[in-house]
């Protein structure tokens, strides 16, 4: 057991020594790959276009309109943002794609403005819940990058027109604008109704009723009815006034100076140069060795 143990200590000793000595040998060369990459990475920071990145957090009501969820139904009401998602992910699409005259028509900009824009994407939002798992928001995110800040503003509103010129958003817009009027007067006739028939029941007689607690009863239940009603009245009110196509919870920053991403450049091509100079170091090293 002692002897095996030495044996593993011998060895660990001579692949470290081997290991050094290499370095000694080689070190001169592969230093100059990490230098070339630290360069490389710097030039590469130089020449290449700057840009500016910026995030929003927005909300659509779209998926509610068109009636695909109703938050009522679920443990964690939400508005669903997958449509809308969808819809801001397809413009990205298109920037993938270098279609900058197809992206200045789809966000209304001019050709100059859609030339700056070089990335667009929206993801969902979640929060934790009390058992540690994510749940989804009524927010998500959207992240852009433009070479010219200045450009940040209108591909806002170019976002915005985007969503509440859709025909087919518009056409649910309308609709649902068109319809919760409606409701909301519906059910001020349906409250003003409970009212007076509790109003009635209040004033029979106990005479007329087989007894005072059966009277109660039936106006502790249409309260609760009454009740339910004005707050469902106050929920498509809430709604009317807050839901959009596409609405931002926070707008997107405008910011004077450029993204830096030097570090990231430079670490990135210094390692990878590192590690491309220690590989042929080492078929170096070896074919010297093998020659000896």
């Amino acid at each position: 057991m002692n002897i095996n143990f030495i044996v593993t200590i011998m060895d660990i000793f001579n692949l470290l020594k081997s290991l050094l000595n290499f370095f000694q040998r080689q070190w001169k060369f592969i230093s100059a790959f990490f230098i070339a990459g630290l360069i490389l990475g710097f030039v590469y920071d130089l020449i290449k276009t700057p840009y500016y990145e910026s995030t929003a957090i927005a909300t659509s009501g779209l998926s509610y309109f068109e009636g695909i969820i109703d938050p009522a139904e679920l443990d964690y009401p939400i508005i669903d943002q997958k449509v809308a998602i969808d819809m801001v992910n397809a413009v990205g699409s298109v920037i993938e794609s270098s279609e900058y005259e197809v992206l200045a028509r789809i966000l209304q900009l001019t050709p100059e403005v859609a030339n700056s824009i070089k990335f667009i994407e929206a993801e969902q939002l979640y929060e934790l819940d009390l058992e540690n798992r994510r749940q989804k928001l009524s927010q998500f995110q959207i992240v852009i990058k433009v070479t010219d800040n200045q450009s940040i503003p209108l591909v806002s509103n170019g976002l915005y027109n985007y969503f509440n010129k859709n025909a087919y958003a518009n056409k649910n817009y309308t609709l649902f604008k068109k319809q919760s009027p409606e409701l909301m007067a519906y059910l001020d006739e349906e409250i003003e109704d409970l009212k007076s028939y509790r109003n009635n029941i209040k004033n029979k007689s106990d005479v007329e009723l087989s007894s005072i607690s059966i009277a109660n009863d039936k106006s502790e239940l249409l309260q609760n009815q009454i009740i339910q009603l004005y707050e469902r009245k106050q929920s498509i009110e809430r709604d009317l006034e807050l839901l959009q196509p596409l609405s931002y919870v926070s707008s997107f920053a405008v910011y004077k100076h450029p993204k830096s991403r030097i570090l990231f450049r430079i670490g990135v091509l210094s390692v990878g140069f590192l590690f491309i100079g220690f590989v042929i170091a080492l078929f170096r090293d070896v074919n010297t060795i093998l020659r000896q």
